[in-house]
């Protein structure tokens, strides 16, 4: 057990510090009896304990011990660095989607400036309901698939710009806020379909807090683009249920 607990604690500092002297260590060659066992996961079995010989007894049982070790901290090892690429590449995507979007937007007559909604910049519009580049007035719609179908597109585009809620800036909070608010409002065959979420956000919808989406952290801001989209969900059911009633008739 105690030789067990050595090669174990060996193993563990040298994963963790010494990696990268791995390659070299001839643990490829099946005939190397010099091989530092510690090192490597041998495929020579009897080479993980600092044997040349596959043992007996209990030395058997020690080298199994060893390669299950070896073998987990190993994978986990190599799990970590996928766990970071992934990251890294997921970073990426959120990049070159917002670098797209506002290169869009720049070619449909925005400015650099407004079109980056995370920067420093103050986006101006003539339109009072229209706090960011690229969405549009869903109140100018009459039509209730019209209606959501723009309230889906401007989520859809709030959440591009803020790489899914991962960076807010004060145009995104009150596009946010107005939109959602609004759709919760909405009245889809003369029903309120959203009073769940509306009420998880009541605070902000009122008329005499028109400065309160300033107050939305980010996980208030994720949070409210999770009940919008379930808002949005629950307003497409009620009209295509609204649909297939009028089909009826």
């Amino acid at each position: 057990m105690k030789r067990l607990k050595n090669i174990f604690v060996e193993l563990l500092l040298v994963l963790v510090i010494c990696v990268p002297a791995v390659a070299d260590n001839g643990c490829e060659n099946d005939d190397n009896d010099a091989i530092v066992a510690e090192l490597a996961l041998c495929s020579t079995h009897a080479y993980n304990i600092g044997e040349t010989e596959n043992p007996t007894g209990a030395d058997k049982e020690l080298m199994r011990d060893v390669i299950a070790m070896k073998t987990t901290l190993i994978t986990q090892q190599m799990y970590r660095q996928y766990e970071q690429m992934d990251s890294m590449l997921r970073r990426l995507k959120t990049q070159l989607e917002k670098a797209v979007l506002t290169t869009g937007l720049e070619a449909k007559g925005a400015s650099s400036s407004s079109s980056s909604s995370s920067g420093g910049s103050s986006f101006k519009s003539d339109d009072r309901n229209i706090h960011m580049a690229g969405v549009k007035n869903c109140l100018n719609y009459y039509q209730d698939s019209e209606i959501l179908k723009c309230y889906e597109d401007n989520l859809n585009m709030i959440v591009n710009m803020s790489g899914n809620g991962d960076s807010v800036s004060s145009e995104l909070k009150k596009q946010l806020v107005q939109d959602f608010c609004k759709l919760s409002d909405q009245l889809i065959n003369g029903t309120a379909n959203c009073s769940n979420e509306r009420n998880r956000f009541e605070h902000y919808c009122k008329v005499e807090g028109a400065e309160r989406p300033q107050t939305l952290d980010k996980r208030k801001f994720q949070s409210m683009i999770d009940s919008m989209r379930s808002c949005l969900q629950n307003q497409y059911r009620a009209y295509n249920n609204s649909q297939k009633q009028m089909k009826k008739q």
